[in-house]
């Protein structure tokens, strides 16, 4: 008999008609490297069923909401927690979700998270990692770290379209090279901007298993004392690495995992699939890599399907 599911995947997306039509809008007709994912509750909870996955925290992907127009940005924002919220009221045993802020509006984004949170339930919210041409860990959108801080909020970390990077010739889709580096750029700028020194009860959670910063550990922390920037992370930047979270997603695979928790305990790592972005025999090509890997014994297998994730949403645990 196979084990009853009992994971929390805090790595799932949804896609709805209304952010489709905003997204064509802006001329952009699919996905990283395909048409736009089909979606319904149905199909998750079928993906969820197969890989033993009993909740999922659900979120709005890549490419986010601001296509240049502010009074869009707000409207698809209450769009996106509204739908979020209505999603996780008709299956709270099932769904979550994480809310989606109309940044760079700062105001609008600080309104719309205490909406979010306080009104509709939600459990936490998500950053692109850069929007407007700036990266997450910028200065100029400190007063969300400061209110994420205050709330001691989770914020889910998931990459986006990198800006500035539109070369001549490079046709390779953004989620097989780019993507990962995003999420290393905004945890190491969290770092180097000194937010994860200053701010400590924000919960980061890293997309991917942070992308490249795990190989890339040793040589951003080789380097840390020689940047200009070093009294902002004045215990090394080793150690704010080991304080962030990092999902599983598509890395269900020994050399992902082994360099993961070569940096981090495995209480600061969680279940992740990136569905439907990821498509279901992707998702359960990388759960079977996870349960195959030999690095984790039961107690640290209990802790990524789960436990860690009550200790991040109490709520959860019932």
């Amino acid at each position: 008999m196979a084990p009853p599911a009992s994971r929390i995947d805090v790595h799932h997306h949804v896609m709805t008609d209304f952010y489709i039509e905003a997204q064509r809008g802006a001329g952009i007709t699919g996905s990283a490297y395909r048409g736009f994912p089909d979606w319904s509750p149905e199909t998750s909870r079928s993906v969820m069923d197969a890989n033993r996955v009993a909740m999922a925290m659900m979120s709005f992907s890549s490419p986010g909401i601001y296509f240049g127009d502010r009074e869009q940005t707000r409207d698809l924002a209450r769009r996106c927690n509204d739908f979020l919220a209505e999603l996780a009221a008709g299956q709270p045993d099932r769904f979550g979700g994480f809310a989606t802020l109309p940044l760079p509006d700062i105001d609008a984004s600080l309104n719309e998270m205490a909406r979010a949170l306080d009104d509709l339930g939600l459990d936490g919210v998500t950053l692109l990692t850069s929007v407007d041409q700036r990266y997450i860990g910028h200065p100029d959108f400190e007063p969300i770290y400061q209110e994420l801080d205050r709330r001691k909020a989770v914020a889910f970390i998931h990459p986006c379209y990198p800006p500035g990077t539109e070369a001549q010739g490079w046709d390779i889709p953004r989620m097989l090279i780019d993507y990962p580096f995003e999420t290393t750029r905004v945890a190491t700028n969290l770092i180097l901007n000194g937010v994860m020194e200053r701010l400590s009860n924000i919960s980061f959670i890293l997309s991917h298993a942070g992308g490249t910063l795990p190989f890339l550990a040793h040589r951003i922390a080789t380097f840390d004392k020689l940047t200009r920037f070093q009294d902002n992370y004045p215990d090394g930047a080793t150690a704010y690495m080991k304080r962030f979270y990092y999902d599983t997603a598509l890395s269900g695979a020994d050399a992902p995992l082994v360099a993961l928790l070569d940096l981090v305990d495995p209480s600061r790592i969680l279940f992740g699939t990136d569905h439907p972005y990821v498509s279901d025999d992707v998702v359960a090509a990388e759960t079977a890599g996870l349960d195959r890997f030999t690095g984790l014994d039961d107690s640290a297998r209990r802790m990524i399907d789960r436990g860690n994730a009550e200790a991040l949403f109490p709520r959860l645990a019932g």
